[in-house]
């Protein structure tokens, strides 16, 4: 029963990792907003921010393009998402301590 449940977590986890992604990048859209407040630092890492989440929503785009049927790397799909939103989370901590 315990490996019922936490495989069914484990869905639900990646479920809401899609869904946080959305916020992140509208969170993001908000952040451009006010590109002209930050330090040079910033804007130079939030850039590189938007050149991985844009090559990477293009490489998932591609993937699920190419082979719909096939199975997905969960690289592409889970830890390069993540790794992404560590390194907003960076930024963003940088912004609030600006």
């Amino acid at each position: 029963m315990a490996l019922y449940a936490t495989i069914h977590f484990i869905f639900f986890a990646l479920y809401a990792q899609i869904l946080l992604g959305f916020v992140q990048i509208l969170i993001a859209l908000i952040l451009l907003f006010f590109i002209n407040r930050y330090n040079k630092k910033i804007k130079r890492l939030f850039a590189f921010y938007w050149g991985a989440a844009l090559t990477t929503l293009i490489l998932i785009y591609l993937l699920f393009e190419l082979n719909p049927h096939g199975s997905i790397l969960k690289y592409e799909v889970f830890i390069i998402p993540m790794l992404i939103a560590s390194y907003f989370v960076y930024i963003t901590y940088l912004i609030q301590k600006q």
